[in-house]
């Protein structure tokens, strides 16, 4: 969908990498929901430090500019663009506007209430909004929000059903995943499109999740917001998702101790070493799933950790000043959440895909690099 910086408008969607490779490979015009800014909800402004989003909420929350959703311009639905932040694969075949209202309503968020009806159009899923557009060429993003959750929350309880009320599960079993997402190669499969299937990030291509150690090594820098870094983080592996566990820190009643054990009870933004491996483990199914329906369908198929390792790659130990006050404090390629993609991540995204439809289909779509940026663009 385009989301950055924990949030979505025009701008951002127009940087979608579905969007960027069909500006590149086909000059075709793409159509997007595009969302008044300031969006829905609006993204994080630079620098983390002040905490604010475009339409001046303070994170985590949100004001009467965030909650408007409405279209930006003329575009009329369907778009080519169906994408929807957070949706899983159930809902991405079986959820519609009207639904998301329908009890149990404590399963979508009132952001992505508001989304499903700007994005789709009335008694209308993602799916079958696509199969009404007779498309050429589908991509397939889907998975990561059956699994990912657990990054945020940091605990592992699996949930029994979609649409689970309760909201209190971090991911999904592969039980119930697949059968949503074979139905969905087979809805793509019955437009005669060509495809393209896109894999599940494993949990060390997020460039936002750091070792214990790392906020260890900066006690003393937390020290002077008022946040005691526990002992405990010492030599400590758990994997941190810093923009989630800081955050929490800065805007807590000080002295606040900042722990890096785990509470397997409560969500707490850690993941032990184990947790990490169930998770991966969980992903590297789904993507062999993925990447075998690709292959018995002759679609083409992109797996991201590729180009995320690249992200990784270029990842410096967490440091709290480049965090809350660089403009890129995740580098080139990683928005302030420190899981969503820039414009330029999006971008080497869309040239990975565009070399996988090469690969399958013989088209010639060009790359379009992007020029790499200096340290001291990255953080002036």
């Amino acid at each position: 969908m385009g989301i950055q910086s924990d949030g979505v408008y025009y701008v951002t969607q127009q940087h979608a990498w579905p969007a960027l490779l069909a500006h590149q490979g086909f000059g075709t015009r793409f159509t997007e929901p595009l969302l008044r800014g300031p969006g829905c909800y609006s993204p994080l402004i630079a620098p983390i430090q002040f905490q604010t989003r475009l339409s001046d909420a303070m994170y985590p929350a949100v004001n009467s500019n965030d909650q408007i959703c409405a279209l930006l311009g003329s575009d009329t639905r369907p778009t080519n663009n169906v994408a929807i932040d957070g949706a899983t694969t159930y809902a991405a075949l079986r959820v519609t506007p009207e639904t998301t209202a329908v009890a149990p309503t404590t399963v979508e968020s009132d952001q992505r209430k508001r989304l499903y009806k700007a994005v789709l159009l009335p008694k209308n899923t993602q799916v079958s909004e696509m199969m009404a557009q007779k498309p050429t060429l589908v991509s397939v993003e889907l998975g990561a929000n059956e699994v990912l959750r657990a990054v945020t929350g940091g605990i592992l309880l699996p949930a029994t059903q979609y649409r689970q009320p309760d909201n209190t599960f971090t991911f999904y079993p592969i039980a119930l995943w697949q059968p949503e997402y074979d139905a969905i190669v087979d809805s793509v499969a019955k437009t005669s499109a060509k495809a393209l299937l896109v894999s599940v990030p494993l949990i060390p291509s997020l460039v936002g999740v750091y070792p214990g150690d790392d906020f260890y090594r900066q006690a003393a820098a937390f020290q002077s917001f008022g946040v005691v870094v526990n002992p405990d983080c010492r030599g400590n592996t758990n994997l941190i998702y810093a923009f989630g566990k800081v955050l929490t820190a800065l805007g807590s009643p000080k002295p606040f101790d900042f722990s890096c054990s785990d509470n397997p009870a409560g969500a707490d933004f850690i993941l032990t070493p184990s947790d990490t491996a169930f998770i991966d483990n969980l992903i590297r199914q789904m993507n062999a799933h993925i990447s075998t329906q690709a292959a018995s369908h002759s679609w083409a198929y992109l797996d991201l950790n590729t180009s995320l390792a690249s992200f990784v790659a270029l990842k410096a130990r967490f440091n709290l000043s480049i965090f809350l006050t660089c403009p890129r404090p995740f580098g080139q390629y990683i928005s302030l959440d420190g899981l969503h993609p820039t414009e330029d991540g999006q971008q080497v995204i869309a040239n990975a895909a565009a070399a996988a439809l090469n690969s399958t289909y013989g088209f010639q779509i060009p790359k379009n690099e992007q020029p790499v940026l200096t340290p001291i663009q990255l953080c002036p």
